[in-house]
């Protein structure tokens, strides 16, 4: 039983760092790397506000 534990935990362990560092290549590579934005639609409202779509 103490054995399954540890090797539970092990696994929880390797899957939530691994989802860390595929999230931190994935923001610094396509979001981050994004200095403006290329694709959307531009909304102007009445005030002088403008949103990205």
């Amino acid at each position: 039983m103490e054995e399954t534990r540890k090797r539970l935990r092990a696994c929880l362990i390797f899957v939530v760092t691994a989802a860390v560092i595929i999230g931190m290549v994935y923001y610094f590579h396509d979001v981050k790397g994004a200095a403006q934005i290329s694709e959307g639609t531009l909304i102007a409202i009445p005030g002088g506000t403008m949103l990205w779509r």
